[in-house]
This record gives structure tokens, C-alpha cells and sequence, in this order.
């Protein structure tokens, strides 16, 4: 801490030499006429003050000078103060003589005293000018800083240092990250310790230049601006590498699910085919196998199909009038195999309304989630398909008796994520993919638990809808 404040002192004391290099011939002036004024008023106090007192005059306006000149004129005014005591009042006036000792041993003092006190009041000026513009530069950092933070983007904080920058100083504040500078006006590197991002270029009006402290300014602003864009990219190289990871552990995930949910049916249908060269007599058992795995093959191919159409955009819903409990039943029909064993409670009114919806799409985001109620739900246990309308709305759920939901239920959605737990089988695309259709729609797909155990899958879709006999005599 001490050698903080000597190291500002000595700075405060080499602003204060560059004021003496930089003082103007008027605050010389000013000395000489203020030395002269003060003089004449000494000259008429002495009858009543006697020339010992008159030295303390000076002394104060030698004080008062410091508070007001730079170190030149402040020690001129020591000078000539020294001067004019001696040769007006100290005996024998009007020459530099001193008879007396005593006089000579006071004027001695005087002078050392005077120009000590000049020297040191305008060290002490200086320094607290010093600190003044340290203080302002603390002040303008504070605010470059404070709107960098505030920007959203990298390319907004560059717009904002540059508009900062420009109205601080009055100047043309350009900001180059890339490629040559223009020439003209001043430029100040962006760089950290290793690495270089570009330019910052002032550039002044007319004929003028930057100040000291103007050019401390902008070094730290420069930076301030390399700081910011090094963690820019340190954002961006980290947000890579996380795709990079996510990239590969989706890949090696997709792979080692496809392997085993080809390679299972795969080596099904062989071992049938060889089975059934064998022994023909069990060509219906086979045959039952043959189509079992066919049936995986073409399920693990669809879902793998269906996710490239959704994650490329090219799936759009084709509207028509459907009849809700149709579409219901279709999805019943194609999951068959997967609800064999429970029975099914469907709670739709025979005169429910048409819906305007894309049959296919939502057959298939509906047949997905009753494959996974059926995955999960205990053999002979029931399962809920409920249909209604709410708020201009088709309300559809279908809700399990299984183990439910994990306590962060978004991740269910997730692509191949499988519950542990699970049933061997699948590759966890089917709620990702019933979502991207429900989402084509315009609708959501959540998922909640049930109070009274498993899960509910609720599809909220705003649609169109009415009555059939509407329909019945348009036709």
C-alpha cells in the first residue's frame, strides 16, 4: 500500500514537472503583477507593521499563488517576493545589502521557506488534479464497462463502446476486428498478452490532439474491448465443444440402438428362414416370426424416418375433416400388438365433432403414445383414451398405470431417452417424434403424473371443429 502511494506521488510530482515544461507566459505574468500588487500593499503596512512582519505577507501570498499557478510561476513569485522584501524593506532600503546579521539569517530563512512552501503547494495542487482525472477515468471505465455487460450480443457491444467513446470525448471512434485500418487519426490495439483482435481508431476534429489523460483513457477502453471479445469467443468455442459432445453422444447413442434393435429382428428372421429349410412343418410358427421381426424392422426404420422429416422441416400437415373416434380407433388398431393384454377405456360420445387436423400425422403421434402406455402399464391393467373440446381446443390424452413420470418429465421427450427400467426394445424416439407431429399442428404435447399413479400424455390442439349433420348436408 506504501508503495502505491509513493509510486502516485512520484507520478503526481512528474505531472506537476510537465505543468512547470507547459505553464504560459500569462500565469508569468499573472505572477509578476500579483508580486508587484502585493508589494505596494506591504509598502503602504509598513509604517505599521514593521519589515519583519511584511515577510509573512509574502508567505501567504506565495501559499495563495501555489492554489492558483503551476510550479514556474509559483516559484517566480518565491523569487521576487525574496527579492523585493530585500530590497525595499529589509535595511538599508533600495539595494540588496543587508547590514544586520539577523536580517541576513531572516532572509536567508525566508527564501528556502518560501520557495519550499511554492514548491510543495503546487506538488499538492497537482496531485489532487491527478486524482480528479483518476477519478473520472475510474467513472467513464465504470460506464464503458457497464454498457459492454448490458450489451446482448458482441456486435452490440462493439456499437455501444464506439457511441460511448464518440460522446465521452467528442471524437470518431471506429472499431476494426477484422482486416487493415484506414489510415488517419489514432489507433489503439485490442489485444490481450498472446493474442491481437483488432483496432480501436479516434479520430478529432480540425487540428486537435488527445490529451495524456484522453490517451490513458482510451488504452484502458481498448482494453476493456479485448476483454470482452475474448470471452465472446471463449462462449462460442465452449458452446462448440458442448455441441461437439452432444453431436457424439447422440451419434454413438443412435448407433448402439440401431445395432441392437436391427440386429435382434435380423438374426430373428434368419434363424426362422434356417428353422423353417429344416422343418417346413413349422411354417406357420415361423412365418409368425418372420412377421414379428419384420414388423421391428419397418417400426425402428419409420421412427428413424419420421425424426429426419421432423428435424428438416419438411413435415406440413394436410387439414381435412376427420372424425376424432375414427382417428382414436385407427391408433388403437395399428399399436394392437403393444396393448394385447390390457384393456382399453375410451370416453368419447358417438356424436362427437369433426375436428380439421391432418389424420395421418396425429394417428401416428397417438399411436406412439399408446405404444408407450403399453410398454409401460402392467399386463391387465386398463388404459385411458379420453377426447373433448375446451377453449376452442381438441383435448386429447391417454393416461397409463405405470411406474409414472421421472421428476424432470420434459426429459421423457427427449430424443433416445429410454426411463430405467425399461422394457429391451426401441430406440426412445417415439415421444420425441409424437411431439414434432402434435408441434406441426400448432399444439403441445405435455406429460403430467396421475394422482392416483402413472402417467398422463395430454395433446392441446387448436382446431377447427363441427357438427356432423353440418357436414352431412353440405354434401
Amino acid at each position: 500500500m506504501r508503495l502505491d502511494s509513493l509510486r502516485e506521488a512520484d507520478r503526481a510530482g512528474s505531472e506537476g514537472d510537465a505543468r512547470v515544461k507547459s505553464a504560459s507566459a500569462k500565469e508569468y505574468a499573472m505572477a509578476a503583477v500579483g508580486v508587484s500588487l502585493v508589494t505596494l500593499a506591504c509598502w503602504l503596512l509598513t509604517a505599521v507593521t514593521g519589515y519583519g512582519a511584511i515577510a509573512l505577507i509574502f508567505l501567504l501570498g506565495v501559499v495563495l499563488a501555489g492554489m492558483v499557478l503551476r510550479r514556474g510561476p509559483v516559484l517566480l513569485v518565491a523569487a521576487l517576493s525574496a527579492v523585493s522584501w530585500n530590497f525595499l524593506f529589509i535595511p538599508p532600503l533600495f539595494t540588496l545589502h543587508i547590514a544586520k546579521f539577523q536580517d541576513a539569517l531572516m532572509f536567508a530563512t525566508y527564501f528556502v521557506v518560501a520557495i519550499a512552501i511554492g514548491s510543495l503547494t503546487s506538488r499538492l495542487r497537482a496531485r489532487e488534479q491527478w486524482e480528479r482525472e483518476r477519478e473520472q477515468r475510474a467513472t467513464a471505465l465504470y460506464r464503458f464497462a457497464q454498457k459492454l455487460a448490458a450489451a446482448p450480443s458482441l456486435e452490440m457491444a462493439l456499437t455501444f463502446a464506439a457511441d460511448h467513446i464518440n460522446e465521452l470525448l467528442g471524437v470518431t471512434a471506429t472499431i476494426f476486428t477484422q482486416g487493415n485500418v484506414p489510415y488517419g487519426g489514432r489507433v489503439f490495439p485490442i489485444k490481450n498478452l498472446t493474442t491481437s483482435f483488432g483496432s480501436l481508431q479516434v479520430k478529432r476534429s480540425g487540428s486537435g490532439t488527445l490529451t495524456s489523460n484522453e490517451t490513458q483513457l482510451l488504452e484502458a477502453f481498448a482494453d476493456q474491448l479485448a476483454t470482452v471479445i475474448e470471452r465472446e469467443r471463449l462462449k462460442q468455442i465452449a458452446a462448440q465443444a458442448q455441441l461437439t459432445v452432444e453431436a457424439e453422444r447422440l451419434r454413438k447413442t443412435l448407433l448402439d440402438c440401431v445395432s441392437h434393435e436391427l440386429k435382434t429382428p435380423i438374426a430373428a428372421i434368419a434363424a426362422a428362414s434356417q428353422e423353417l429349410q429344416r422343418n417346413p412343418e413349422l411354417s406357420r410358427q415361423l412365418a409368425n416370426e418372420i412377421q414379428h421381426g419384420s414388423r421391428r424392422l419397418n417400426r425402428v426404420v419409420n421412427n428413424l424416418l419420421d425424426m429426419t422429416r421432423l428435424e428438416s422441416g419438411v413435415v406440413q400437415p394436410k387439414l381435412e375433416w376427420c372424425d376424432v373416434l375414427e382417428l382414436l380407433q385407427g391408433a388403437i388398431e395399428a399399436e394392437e400388438e403393444a396393448l394385447r393384454g390390457h384393456e382399453i377405456h375410451l370416453s368419447v360420445s358417438e356424436d362427437f365433432p369433426l375436428a380439421l387436423l391432418d389424420h395421418s400425422l396425429l394417428e401416428q403421434a397417438l399411436a406412439k403414445l399408446l405404444a408407450n402406455a403399453g410398454s409401460y402399464t402392467p399386463t391387465h391393467l386398463p388404459i385411458d383414451i379420453a377426447a373433448g373440446f375446451t377453449n376452442e381446443q381438441l383435448i386429447l390424452s391417454v393416461c397409463d398405470r405405470g411406474p409414472g413420470l421421472p421428476e424432470d418429465a420434459e426429459r421423457v421427450f427427449e430424443k433416445f431417452y429410454r426411463a430405467n427400467g425399461s422394457k429391451t426394445g426401441g430406440l426412445g424416439l417415439g415421444l420425441s417424434i409424437a411431439r414434432g407431429f402434435v408441434e406441426a399442428h400448432g399444439g403441445k404435447l405435455t406429460a403430467l403424473n396421475r394422482e392416483t399413479g402413472g402417467a398422463c400424455f395430454t395433446v392441446a390442439l387448436p382446431v377447427q371443429q363441427t357438427e356432423r349433420s353440418a357436414l352431412e348436408t353440405v354434401s
